[in-house]
């Protein structure tokens, strides 16, 4: 492998895990959210 294609692995590698991280910060945001919701709807544990 050269060095060219070594560095554009490792590009992509990196972007992958950083988009990677950001999706499961966004899904333990919104997971956080919804129990918090959940918690303060004055409905208490009925439905709607």
């Amino acid at each position: 492998m050269t060095t060219h294609w070594l560095h554009v692995t490792l590009s992509w590698a990196i972007t992958a895990l950083v988009f990677g991280g950001l999706a499961v910060g966004a899904f333990l945001r919104q997971r956080a959210a919804a129990a918090r919701l959940k918690q303060l709807d004055p409905r208490g544990e009925r439905e709607a």
